[in-house]
């Protein structure tokens, strides 16, 4: 299977994996039959400017649920932060009536932090550690656990960082540990590719390594009770695992970027070499599933550096005081999606084992942690890209906001500093995500909460008119 060499590939200076490696070559990856299905989940910071995002037929109201079709729309119809991906408008799901409302209900901690961990896991946050946790596994952790192959990486994790914030922790364990990310290609492409192309004496050394391990293994266990066999069966068996995964990637073979340098100038590069490795890794069956968490972009990158230097506490928190301020967080958001446009372009170029592309059998999640820079989580407006196997895409949905959740408002917005109801809670979007990706589940993270009037909010099941 090769993954051809793209416009984008060249832009970055990148080139085959087996061109070079050493002098052994890599083992034939071969791989036919029905293609993988594949997650992607994107997370940028500080939410969306609603007011800019929304998409308003002047003939709809906003006290009954509708959508639109996309592809009958021109993109003059679209709106800024929305039109990027106007060519990919076919592939998108755009989601208007969620919130995050169980956040607005957790307690403790800072608006952020609850944010993004409801936002991924569903679940409430955990301020007790040092580091923040959440209460279960994030949706990228469960999928992975189902999709997985045990020869591969069950997920890859990575984070566009800057220099004044890196980006948010989306991925947990099921014991709320937060996973940790690599925020360099370099570091992702020595994570994906590594194994392969180090060198048959590497692999030999791994292995013997973990072939004594077992023979240790062997000797104690005939010396300890049972509860202590329990317990070294439980590491081994995780060890074993390892030796099986390390073996699969090592022997693997396909076109891949080179080695890419250790650092570069622009947030947009980095994006776009962490592109290059999803769209080699996707083709080679390397993962199934990435989490990508975009980091604070330079002012200077999407044309606001004339305003502050800083984008979360100089212009995110005061979009309701000043429309320059509200311009420029239209113009991140905007930014960010051409981004992801980029990304859905590298999926539709790499060549998929069922004669498609890997876009095709793809769903990409963009998300955020908060609905706005202002720390709201009134309207949280998640984009889905893709999963055409399970959801009809190129529409845009409107649910209208019924859910008994008061919601924090500023009072540039409403006098009172609070609205009566909130949008869908976001837990149904993640439950359609979990059985698009083959999950027999009915809700992810919390069943259900109480409303600050005492109101039973049901949590489990998924977003209805996903399916048409």
């Amino acid at each position: 299977m090769i993954v051809p060499r793209r416009r984008v590939l060249q832009l970055a200076g990148l080139s085959v994996l087996g061109a070079s490696l050493p002098r052994n070559p890599l083992q034939a990856f071969t791989q036919t039959g029905e293609a993988p299905k594949r997650l992607v989940v994107v997370s940028h910071c500080h939410g969306w400017p609603y007011a800019t995002w929304r998409i308003r037929p002047e003939e709809l109201v906003d006290d009954e649920p509708w959508s639109v079709d996309l592809a009958s729309m021109s993109r003059d119809e679209f709106s800024q932060p929305l039109a990027p991906l106007y060519e990919h408008r076919r592939r998108v799901l755009a989601l208007d009536g969620l919130s995050l409302a169980t956040a607005e209900l957790d307690a403790g901690g800072n608006r952020h932090d609850r944010g993004w961990v409801h936002a991924w896991t569903g679940n409430n946050a955990n301020f007790s550690a040092r580091d923040t946790r959440s209460t279960s596994a994030s949706i990228d952790h469960l999928v992975a656990g189902h999709i997985a192959r045990a020869d591969r990486l069950p997920s890859l994790e990575l984070s566009v960082d800057a220099a004044l914030e890196a980006g948010r922790p989306i991925s947990y364990s099921p014991h709320g540990v937060r996973l940790p990310s690599e925020n360099t290609p370099l570091a992702a492409w020595e994570r994906v590719f590594g194994p392969a192309s180090s060198g048959d004496a590497v692999g030999t050394r791994r292995r013997s390594t973990l072939d004594f391990a077992q023979a240790e293994y062997k000797e104690l266990a005939s010396n300890l009770d049972a509860s202590g066999r329990d317990r070294l069966d439980s590491h081994f068996s995780l060890v074993e695992r390892l030796g099986h995964r390390l073996e699969g990637l090592a022997t693997l073979s396909c076109d891949a970027p080179a080695r890419p340098a250790a650092a570069f100038a622009q947030y947009d590069q980095r994006f776009d070499a962490f592109t290059d490795i999803i769209g080699a890794a996707f083709g080679c069956d390397i993962t199934r599933v990435v989490a990508l968490s975009l980091g604070e972009m330079p002012t200077a990158e999407f044309g606001a550096d004339h305003i502050s230097d800083k984008v979360h506490k100089g212009i995110a928190h005061y979009i309701y005081d000043d429309e320059a301020k509200y311009g420029a967080m239209t113009d991140y958001a905007a930014h960010h999606a051409q981004q992801i446009a980029r990304l859905v372009s590298t999926l539709e170029n790499v060549p998929d084992v069922d004669g498609r592309s890997v876009m095709d059998n793809t769903l990409i999640v963009w998300g955020s942690e908060l609905g706005d820079g202002w720390h709201g989580y009134r309207h949280y407006t998640p984009v889905l890209i893709g999963g055409s196997w399970a959801f009809d895409t190129g529409r845009y949905l409107y649910w209208p906001h019924d859910t008994p959740a008061e919601m924090r408002v500023p009072a540039q917005v409403l006098a009172e500093g609070v609205s009566r109801m909130s949008g869908l809670p976001h837990q149904k979007l993640l439950v359609s995500i979990a059985q698009a990706m083959g999950l027999d589940v009915d809700h992810v993270g919390l069943t259900h909460v109480r409303g600050q009037r005492g109101d039973y909010i049901d949590l489990t099941g998924g977003l209805d008119r996903l399916n048409g």
